[in-house]
Formats: C-alpha cells, sequence, structure tokens
C-alpha cells in the first residue's frame, strides 16, 4: 500500500474512534484564542522583547474587529490582527545609528485618527537614542510624520503622547507630548504638536529638568516636572502652553487623568498617581486645587484608569497599576470602594474591561509582576475570576494588560496579557456567565487535542491542545489526501494548554486534518474551510 494512501486511511480511523469516544465544547470564559511571541528585530542584537505599551486599535484591516498596537523593548511597534494575531504591519525604531531607541512608556502611544482617512493611526514616542515621535498610518504602518532631531541623543526621552484636544482649530484632535532632559541640557519641555503633519503648534520649555506624564485637558493641559527628585510638580497649562498653576505633587508623576468634575465647580478635574508611595490624588481643572489625597502603599511606575461608578453616587471610578495591591477608588472623594492584596508584588499592567460578569460593573484586568500573573478581578468586590499564570521567575513577570472589544459579537469584550518574555495572549471574554476561575491556568492532567475554534473557518482558525508534561511537541496540517501542508509547532514545551493560529488563505475551500504528537500521544482532528 502506497505511504499516502495509509496516512489517509490511519486519518479516517482516528478520527471515527475519537467521534465516538470524545466530546468537544465551545469557548469558555479564560480560554486562549490565539498568543504570538514578539519576533526578534534582524537590525539588532538586543533582543528585549518586554511589552512597553499595548493597546487596541479600531479595526485598521477591514474585517470588523479591533486590532492591537504593541510597542517593544526591541525597538518593534507592531499592528497585530486582533482575529488571530497574525501581523498586519511592523515598524522598527532601529537605524543602525545614533537614532536609535524604542518606546519606554506605556503612554507614550496614543491612537488616533490624524491624517483623517476614517481609519485611526498609532503616534508613538521614543527613548534611548531616538527621542523621537513618529505617527504610523494605522492601515499599513508608514510614516505619516515625524518630529525630532536624528543626529542628537539628548534631547531627552519622550514620557507621554496625549492626543485629547483640537489645539490648532483643525477640527483634529492635537498631540501633546511631554519630552524630559537631563540636568546640563534636553529638551525639558512640553510640546503641542499638530497631529496632521507634525508642525509645533507651541514648545514650552520647563524650569525643571525632568518631565512625566502629560494630559490634554478642556482647560488647556497638565505636565509632571521634577528636579531629579523634590519638589515635585504638576504644571497646569492654558491653551496655549502657558503656565497657569502649580500643585506640588507627593512623588514623579507617573499618571495623569482628566476625569469628570467631582468638586461641582462645571468643569473637569485631573486625578494623579505620583511617586513609590503609592499616592493618588485629585486636583481641580482649572487650579490645581487639591480636593483630596490618600496612598495606598509601595508602589512602582504604572497608570490610573477610569471606570463606571460601582458605588452608585454619580461619581466615575478610578482603578490604577502601581502599587502592590489592587484597589477600586471613588473619584468624588477617594474613598476605597475594595482592595484586594493579590498575594503579588507589583501591578505592572491595568485596563477596564467591561463587564464580563453580566452584572453592569467594570470589571478589571490586571498584569502583576511577582508570581507572574494576569488576573481578572470583578469589579464589584474585586474578587478574582481569572488567574493565568505565565511562569515563577521575575524574567517571567506579566508586563501589560489590555481590552479588546469583543471579537465574536456577543456583547462580552476579550482581554489581553503582555509578559517580559514577549509573550501576548488573547483570553475569551466568556458570555457574561461565569462559572469557575481560570480554566485554562490549571496545568492540564491530560494530554488532549482540541476541536479548532471557528469550524467552518475562513480564512483563520485556533487550534488548542494541552500538554501534561514537558515534551517535545509537532502540530502539523494536512491536506485530504495526507499531503503534510504546515508545521505549526516544532518545540519542546512545558506542561500548560496552548493555542497556535492556522491560516488557510492560500488554500480552497475544503477538508484538512491537524495531527498532534507530543511524548506517546497522538491525536489527530479535522477541520472545514469555506470560502
Amino acid at each position: 500500500m502506497k505511504k499516502i494512501e495509509y496516512i489517509l486511511i490511519s486519518f479516517l480511523l482516528m478520527m471515527i474512534f475519537k467521534t465516538a469516544n470524545s466530546q468537544t465544547r465551545g469557548l469558555e470564559f479564560g480560554d486562549i484564542i490565539w498568543q504570538i511571541q514578539i519576533p526578534d528585530n534582524p537590525g539588532t542584537t538586543l533582543q528585549d522583547k518586554q511589552i512597553r505599551s499595548m493597546k487596541q486599535i479600531p479595526d485598521v484591516n477591514g474585517d470588523n474587529v479591533n486590532d492591537v498596537i504593541i510597542a517593544t523593548g526591541n525597538y518593534w511597534t507592531i499592528c497585530f490582527n486582533g482575529i488571530n494575531g497574525s501581523i498586519i504591519w511592523q515598524y522598527s525604531t532601529h537605524f543602525g545609528s545614533i537614532n536609535t531607541g524604542s518606546v519606554e512608556w506605556e503612554d507614550a502611544v496614543a491612537i488616533s485618527d490624524v491624517n483623517n482617512d476614517g481609519t485611526y493611526d498609532a503616534v508613538i514616542g521614543c527613548g534611548g537614542g531616538n527621542e523621537m515621535v513618529y505617527a504610523l498610518n494605522g492601515i499599513n504602518g508608514s510614516v505619516l510624520w515625524s518630529y525630532g532631531n536624528t543626529i542628537t541623543t539628548s534631547d531627552g526621552d519622550i514620557e507621554a503622547v496625549n492626543i485629547k484636544y483640537d489645539f490648532s482649530g483643525d477640527g483634529i484632535n492635537d498631540a501633546l507630548v511631554s519630552a524630559s532632559g537631563v540636568t546640563n541640557g534636553g529638551r525639558h519641555a512640553v510640546i503641542c504638536l499638530n497631529a496632521t503633519n507634525g508642525e509645533v503648534i507651541f514648545y514650552r520649555e520647563q524650569p525643571q529638568p525632568f518631565t512625566d506624564d502629560a494630559i490634554a485637558t478642556e482647560s488647556g493641559g497638565a505636565i509632571g516636572v521634577n528636579n531629579n527628585g523634590a519638589p515635585y510638580t504638576v504644571t497646569g497649562l492654558d491653551t496655549l502652553g502657558n503656565s497657569v498653576w502649580s500643585y506640588t505633587a507627593p512623588g514623579n508623576t507617573w499618571s495623569l487623568k482628566e476625569i469628570p468634575d467631582v468638586n461641582n465647580d462645571g468643569l473637569k478635574d485631573i486625578v494623579g498617581m505620583g511617586g513609590f508611595t503609592g499616592s493618588i490624588y485629585a486636583i481641580t481643572g482649572n487650579t490645581g486645587t487639591l480636593i483630596w489625597s490618600r496612598s495606598l502603599g509601595s508602589s512602582n511606575n504604572g497608570k490610573i484608569t477610569i471606570l463606571d461608578d460601582a458605588d452608585a453616587n454619580g461619581f466615575a471610578d478610578i482603578t490604577l497599576s502601581a502599587p502592590q495591591s489592587a484597589n477600586r477608588v471613588d473619584s468624588k472623594t477617594g474613598n476605597l470602594i475594595w482592595s484586594n492584596a493579590l498575594a503579588s508584588s507589583y501591578l505592572r499592567g491595568i485596563d477596564n474591561i467591561g463587564d464580563v460578569t453580566g452584572d453592569s460593573i467594570d470589571d478589571i484586568v490586571i498584569a502583576t509582576q511577582l508570581a507572574p500573573r494576569l488576573l481578572v478581578l470583578n469589579g464589584i468586590n474585586g474578587n478574582i475570576l481569572f488567574d493565568y499564570v505565565f511562569g515563577a521567575t521575575l524574567s517571567q513577570r506579566g508586563d501589560r494588560a489590555a481590552v479588546l472589544n469583543d471579537i465574536d459579537t456577543n456583547g462580552v469584550n476579550e482581554f489581553l496579557g503582555g509578559n517580559r518574555e514577549g509573550r501576548v495572549i488573547c483570553f475569551y471574554g466568556g458570555n457574561g456567565t461565569i462559572t469557575s476561575i481560570s480554566p485554562s491556568s490549571i496545568q492540564p492532567v491530560n494530554f488532549e487535542l482540541h476541536q479548532n475554534y471557528p469550524n467552518p473557518f475562513n480564512p483563520s482558525t485556533n487550534i488548542k491542545f494541552d500538554i501534561a508534561k514537558k515534551s517535545f511537541v509537532n502540530v502539523i496540517v494536512y491536506d485530504a489526501l495526507g499531503r503534510e501542508l504546515e508545521m505549526l509547532v516544532n518545540e519542546a514545551l512545558n506542561p500548560g494548554s496552548y493555542s497556535v493560529v492556522f491560516n488557510g488563505s492560500r488554500l480552497s475551500s475544503g477538508i484538512y486534518y491537524y495531527k498532534i504528537v507530543a511524548d506517546e500521544f497522538s491525536d489527530v482532528k479535522k477541520m472545514m474551510l469555506i470560502k
């Protein structure tokens, strides 16, 4: 018997056996939809794949699903397909010269339609030897404009890019940029750039040598500044960039956010987070007058995230990464609604993922440093709904967490986690009913190959499998005649649940098979491509 016929008959016999002796299930809350590894940058030997910033961007490739912008330590800014994690485009800020550096800060990436073509773009600010701002076309990653000096390395890192208000009056929101400096030289300035072309609207050098986060506000803006130590200050700006007020902050201004009016003066206000003591505060947006403040304990740098109103007092709540505990805080009073210590060190990433439990209150996704985890917390009480473990060491720490709006249009958002190794995982947000904690974080006790999802598919599908002990794993796709089409996995894997994406865009409609071989385990399943 010919080899190809033998393989085909073996496939069919295995499929009949498996159909008679097993059941498949659909996706459940916390299942992995896709996962990727940040690629090497061929322009450098420094492959620091840490996820520096991760944000969703409204659909750029026309498939009606939002996509994901990720900036990494090995100089990439990459746009990933929200459906399957495939790369739509990538841009490197490593130029093999002194003009080389990566995005250093989470909020040095802003998402906005700067060229007014109906598709959102990514505006990034770099540090290191680059210190430039680039507006990248959301469709293909090409540079729409850039700002900065390509032949200097002492201008200072871009700490923040905030695109929220129109300073130029052309109907398109402009980019407010925090450019830090050094004690002797550098820009140490707040800069407003016309988002359509990168031209300077105003440039206001600060008397302090270092800048922190910056935000545009309805009153103009605000920026954190310091002298490489105290005093730490938040400086208020008018719409021309002039300094109009000053607030003495409790530490480095890691994050600023504009919030709805909490002191009933008819103007929006500001919440800030500073220093290594987890100090958070609310100040008036037009004068910088303190409304309330509190400390949440030992902290690292992080960001504030705005939530809905869980305590029903008519004012938004906030949460934040940076402290060692997760907290939900009332923006009106600064009172804690709840706090959860999480048995972890610093929270390094956080996002509002909307309501995944069906209780009409925003829930929260968090990445933690040690143990390296990705968590989903119930927005009402802070209880853990989901717990995924990236690993056990600091090199595997969770770095960023983000929301991805509702891939399958069932009304519940998906969520993302990225870690120090450059792993990025998209998890299923469920159907609004949470029945268990983290099925995907539990080490499998058996080897298993799951049915692909979706099935039938066009053109991509997810193939999930469970590894019970460390094994060398092959996952291969064959056509109906048993011919190998693609090796999806060919490496040693630790115990865990995995998911890979198969893209059949180059294939014709029909039946295909995928096979796993791991240790002494082997299985085959059938899938259908319909175009």
